[in-house]
């Protein structure tokens, strides 16, 4: 039985000297040897990759050279990798690819929901239209299921299910990727349906290094590059990491989660939040990266809501300091 996660304090919300907000979770810095520092002790302890997995399955459309078959464009693969907002530039990509491969919207299983962006969430209530299942964050990963799907031959009915084959192949092939045993992780359903795996946050790092690491995959890579605003959205972490340093690529997940690669240094930072506090989650990462003397500058500003220093009130005053933890020294 896995020891539980030791959790470290991260950050510190203070107002007149009193802490009214305390923040904890881990960190770990590391590249493809091993861990080089890490914040916190994991244990081991195997936590659900949520969102993070999103890259990692779509790695097998590559294998299997549809990207060429299709002739995907960037975007096309980055909204394939995305917890995307659901803005009209995302769904204009999504419903490209499923042209491209015959498939429709209807094939879709994940549940239609309104979109993340408040914009187009506005959009549509005054237009009066109905929210969908293109506007659901991980409609881009289940149009790549269902690519692969009919690539394969496998049933589209029934893509979700836990015992359909679909999920065997992929499963099999993020292990691989994380270079772990199949018998060594734990297999549930994540929220839109699908199926999710859960690894040490080791696990999740090297699976991030030995994919956008390595020139078999230069396409995702490059997709997440060259287009940050199609793996979110405007204000969301992984799109402001990956647009604020030219060598960074990026991936939120549900629950605290976020990995960032410098495909530069080819090393990998995850970070966990053990109470799932998003913007908790954004300080820490935008300051280990600091920490790491890599390209967060761009990031490190109080646009977006991502990142802010100070406690203000609703008319700006500062109130008091968000304090930060850890050091990696």
């Amino acid at each position: 039985m896995t020891n539980e996660p030791q959790y470290t304090p991260l950050i510190k919300y203070k107002r007149n000297g009193l802490t009214e907000q305390l923040h904890c979770g881990l960190i770990l810095h590391l590249n493809k040897n091993g861990i080089i520092s890490k914040i916190g002790e994991d244990n081991g302890y195997k936590f659900y990759h949520r969102s993070c997995m999103k890259p990692l399955q779509f790695s097998p459309v590559i294998d299997l050279k549809l990207d060429e078959k299709y002739i995907l464009t960037e975007k096309e693969i980055a909204v394939c990798c995305a917890s995307h907002t659901g803005e009209q530039f995302h769904q204009k990509e999504i419903y490209s690819v499923l042209n491209k491969t015959g498939l429709s919207e209807d094939d879709l299983l994940c549940p239609p929901h309104e979109p993340l962006s408040k914009n187009e969430q506005k959009r549509l209530i005054l237009a009066g239209e109905e929210f969908h299942k293109i506007h659901n964050n991980c409609s881009g990963k289940h149009t790549a299921m269902l690519m692969l799907c009919k690539e394969l031959g496998f049933d589209k009915r029934n893509y979700t299910d836990l015992n359909h084959p679909l999920s065997d192949f992929i499963i099999n092939k993020i292990c691989g990727l994380c270079e772990t045993d199949k018998n060594d992780i734990v297999i549930s359903k994540d929220g839109c349906g699908l199926p999710v795996i859960a690894t040490s946050l080791e696990v999740l790092g090297r699976g991030f290094l030995n994919l956008f690491c390595n020139p078999k995959y230069e396409k995702i890579k490059q997709a997440f590059l060259n287009n940050p605003y199609y793996i979110g959205g405007y204000g969301r972490l992984d799109s402001e990491i990956i647009n604020a340093g030219k060598n960074l690529v990026a991936k939120v997940g549900a629950c605290g989660l976020c990995v960032v690669v410098n495909t530069e240094k080819e090393e990998a930072l995850v970070v966990k939040i053990a109470d799932s506090d998003m913007e908790a989650r954004s300080i820490t990462v935008i300051n280990a990266m600091l920490q790491l003397k890599w390209p967060a500058a761009k990031a490190e500003t109080d646009q977006n809501n991502i990142y802010r220093k100070n406690v203000v009130s609703q008319t700006g005053e500062i109130l008091g300091v968000i304090e930060i933890c850890f050091n990696f020294n």
